[in-house]
């Protein structure tokens, strides 16, 4: 799950960049392209996070300690 979640952060970290910089940079239609590749970006920045999150509870619970 690690493996899988830094691949999809690392697929949407330039989208975000690109579309924050086209955003920024731009005016009109092509501010609106920009946003919408932040839009896209941030999809598999979330699920990469979350399966970063999961791996992290999961090898926290193979040691068999209690989480409270």
């Amino acid at each position: 799950m690690t493996t899988s979640g830094s691949r999809l952060t690392l697929i949407g970290l330039p989208l975000i960049v690109v579309g924050l910089v086209l955003a920024l940079v731009l005016d009109g239609t092509a501010a609106g392209i920009g946003l919408a590749l932040v839009a896209l970006g941030t999809l598999p920045v979330i699920a990469g996070v979350v399966l970063l999150l999961s791996s992290g509870v999961e090898r926290h619970s193979r040691k068999d300690r209690p989480y409270a």
